[in-house]
């Protein structure tokens, strides 16, 4: 086979291409990546830890709460792609909606990065993805808006814009433009079933973006109004167990003391049905009703209690989401053992201590063990009704009807949250397996 080498090109030639090069535009993505940023806090030549991007010319960087997880106050470096580096402060941080910003000292005025609602970004429009992933800096992926108002956690307060612009460790914190480099969203994260890039990315809409940043900058913080209770879904099994019948809703595991809650009297135990009349079925729907409120405002909530239905307005407390987290209902799908004697079935075994009932050992592969019950554990109630006033928790689950039994649980350095147990092969066939992961979220 003959092989033709081509002829070196003419010097003239090169310099006409050379020149044309110099001559070409730059695009709409290549100028917003100019406002892109990383954002570290090792040295320079360390992996960033995210990114970020220019929100005002006098020097914010709008970026994740995640990625820069210390307190506010905190030193970070920030690098352009044109090579200049500057130590930043972090200045806002609002773990709700994981925003944050960071405020440098440029020597002139930067180029922010305009904004463009997502309202005006229809379903299949074509996005990037500006940011540094894999220690890959300044590199652009791209996709198309897969929709909008997606949840990424059940107690995470921010209707997403999803798309399929690829996301990977690195990209957190940077902009997800349109094809005029405006952005439309902040890119968070992907689904939690998911490490790495699966087709579904999730930014902060900028919407969101433009009513927050403002607040943090000034103030630092987002003063937001709370219940100051933890919460967990109460399904229709759940709600039975308690005798809501088929009221669904939110049921309270912990009231933190001196707060909205407590001072309106609220208890562990209770179901939150609905706020202001709206049903609340899963923490995020709380999460999400109280995202724009503040301190001070009236809300009312009707709550089941008792064996009935309670209408009451309580005024909201202060929200801080660094004084723990919101609690789940253990939901794994699994079979209980077929020993006889309902406590045996579970794997228990119980001493009476002090008006509670306190697990005294798990038996090894038990439902008990893997629904996480631990030795020591204290069983404050059973399915809403006070531990003290049960003689014996054989005889009170076995008159049990029903698919679940319903335990608030206190442990040390944990509080008190609730577990159901399924009375039946078949109610633990039919419960979906839960997400046990606990994220950084306060009470609501």
């Amino acid at each position: 086979m003959l092989l033709t080498i081509a002829a070196p090109m003419p010097a003239s030639a090169a310099a006409a291409m050379d020149e044309a090069e110099e001559a070409r535009e730059p695009t709409p993505i290549e100028i917003a990546m100019r406002s892109v940023v990383t954002i570290s806090y090792g040295a320079e030549e360390d992996d960033p830890d995210g990114s970020g991007f220019v929100a005002h010319s006098s020097g914010i960087i709008v970026t994740n709460t995640h990625v820069v997880p210390r307190a506010k106050g905190d030193a970070v470096r920030v690098t352009f792609r044109e090579g200049m580096v500057y130590d930043g402060t972090v200045i806002g941080r609002d773990p709700r909606t994981d925003l944050a910003v960071i405020r440098i000292e440029p020597e002139a005025a930067l180029v922010p990065l305009k904004l463009a609602p997502t309202s005006k970004a229809g379903l299949g429009t074509k996005v990037f993805a500006l940011g540094n992933p894999m220690g890959k800096r300044f590199s652009v992926t791209s996709g198309i808006v897969g929709g909008y108002d997606r949840a990424y956690d059940a107690v995470w307060p921010v209707p997403f814009l999803q798309h399929d612009a690829a996301l990977n460790p690195g990209n957190s914190g940077g902009p997800l433009i349109d094809e005029r480099g405006r952005v439309l969203g902040v890119n968070t994260a992907t689904p939690p079933e998911t490490l790495f890039d699966m087709g579904i990315g999730l930014a902060i809409p900028v919407e969101l973006v433009a009513k927050l940043v403002p607040e943090l900058v000034a103030q630092g913080t987002i003063r937001r109004g709370a219940l100051g209770v933890k919460v967990s879904s109460a399904d229709s099994q759940i709600a039975a167990a308690l005798g809501a019948g088929d009221r669904k809703g939110l049921l309270i595991d912990e009231v933190l003391p001196d707060g909205a809650a407590a001072k309106a009297g609220l208890e562990p135990g209770d179901v939150i049905l609905e706020l202001d009349d709206q049903p609340l079925l899963l923490a995020r729907d709380l999460s999400l009703a109280l995202l724009d409120s503040r301190p001070g405002e009236t809300r009312t909530l009707t709550v089941f209690r008792d064996g009935r239905e309670v209408t009451q307005e309580i005024t909201l407390g202060l929200d801080d989401p660094t004084t723990g987290e919101v609690g789940r209902v253990a939901t794994l799908s699994l079979y209980p053992t077929e020993d006889s004697g309902k406590d045996r079935a579970f794997g228990l075994r119980f001493d009476k201590r002090d008006g509670a009932i306190v697990v005294a050992s798990v038996e090894e592969g038990s439902t008990a063990q893997l629904y996480g019950l631990y030795e020591g554990d204290r069983i404050l109630a059973i399915n809403g009704k006070p531990a003290g006033e049960v003689g014996s928790f054989t005889a009170e689950v076995g008159g049990m009807m029903g698919d679940v039994v319903v335990l608030r649980v206190q442990r040390e350095g944990m509080g008190t949250f609730h577990v159901a147990l399924p009375l039946s092969a078949s109610a633990a066939e039919s419960r979906r397996p839960g997400d046990q992961k606990r994220f950084p979220q306060g009470p609501l």
